[in-house]
């Protein structure tokens, strides 16, 4: 675990590569899926995942000792072969903080934290929120900046918020470029920036020096055990070879423009939402266990599967990625 004294530290040597964090896995009858949530764990390291998340697609629909005993299972399963963080943002601010101390409890490395929604009203009360949770608590914070919490933070407030010992790291997922090489301008020598989008990693990798990719699902919907294409033009664009890495990167286009088609709710600045339902098609499609949403989100109809699954076979990626799937899966 990093503590408060250490994260930026720690953050600064141990935050780099490819991080991501998935969906909770239910089984046929909206259970938890304890035994998905290993299977999960084991497949995207075997994705070349280099940090792990829990706890962030469905906070709202799992009781507290759901989310509790998820976090446990995800942490445990990742067994201290990557950094393990988890998602501890609540409606209620004392639980909030109950979470972030039961997440050092257990060994997770750090938290990631959102302002919920009560409490992202303006600027000063985000910030508010954060500098209560980071006094209350001892562990390293990520901050998560998103339409979510129906406010965007300003780069001004990031950095602000990049002030308290705690915070280490953003995830600065508004899907605006500007926003965050200003937040690097402002606090970069601080914290460690990331912009989460794949289809921005090769540009801010070779120019911005991006030294990680937090949290993000085409880590394990994009790549497979079999085949890692992101971590492959990565890698490249890390050694400086910008060509090289550019033409894996634009051989990625035709499913990457699936993932941002199905990712165009969560910019929604008027009440972002959340494309689970797809999230989770794919990921039964990739051979990892996701299941269906729960109430009152609407699972896909057998329609919109097979048109989703007809759009992935186009994209002449998904051979490559699970050898063998078909679109009839």
């Amino acid at each position: 675990m990093a503590n408060a004294a250490d994260a930026k530290d720690w953050a600064r040597e141990h935050m780099k590569g490819l991080w991501t964090s998935p969906m909770y896995p239910f089984t046929p009858d909206f259970k938890l899926d304890v035994a998905g949530i290993r299977h999960n764990v084991d497949y995207m390291i075997g994705c070349k995942a280099a940090g792990l998340g829990f706890g962030f697609s469905e906070p709202w629909v799992v009781s507290r000792e759901e989310r509790a005993l998820a976090f446990e299972t995800a942490v445990g399963a990742a067994d201290k072969r990557v950094p393990a963080y988890v998602h501890t943002t609540d409606h209620s601010v004392e639980e909030t903080i109950a979470f972030t101390r039961r997440a050092a409890s257990i060994g997770a490395d750090a938290v990631m934290v959102w302002a919920p929604f009560e409490w992202a009203k303006t600027q000063e009360m985000v910030c508010q929120f954060f500098e209560y949770v980071a006094s209350k608590t001892d562990i390293a914070i990520f901050l998560y900046n998103t339409w979510h919490s129906g406010i965007c933070m300003t780069p001004e407030t990031v950095e602000r918020l990049s002030r308290i010992p705690a915070v280490c790291a953003l995830k600065d997922a508004v899907n605006d470029v500007a926003h965050t090489v200003r937040c690097w301008e402002l606090c970069g020598d601080r914290i460690v920036i990331s912009d989460p989008l794949e289809e921005h990693l090769l540009v801010t990798t070779l120019h911005f020096n991006q030294q990680v990719l937090l949290g993000t699902t085409p880590v394990f919907l994009m790549q497979s055990p079999h085949c890692q294409p992101i971590q492959q033009y990565w890698e490249l664009a890390c050694a400086g070879k910008g060509a090289e890495a550019a033409k894996l990167f634009y051989e990625l286009q035709p499913l990457r423009s699936i993932w941002t088609e199905m990712y165009q709710v969560l910019w929604n600045k008027d009440g972002a939402l959340h494309p689970l339902p797809f999230i989770k098609h794919w990921m039964d499609q990739m051979g990892m266990r996701a299941g269906p949403v729960r109430p009152p989100m609407t699972n896909l109809t057998a329609a919109e599967r097979a048109r989703f699954n007809d759009r992935l076979a186009a994209s002449g990626w998904m051979e490559r990625l699970v050898p063998g799937w078909s679109a009839s899966t």
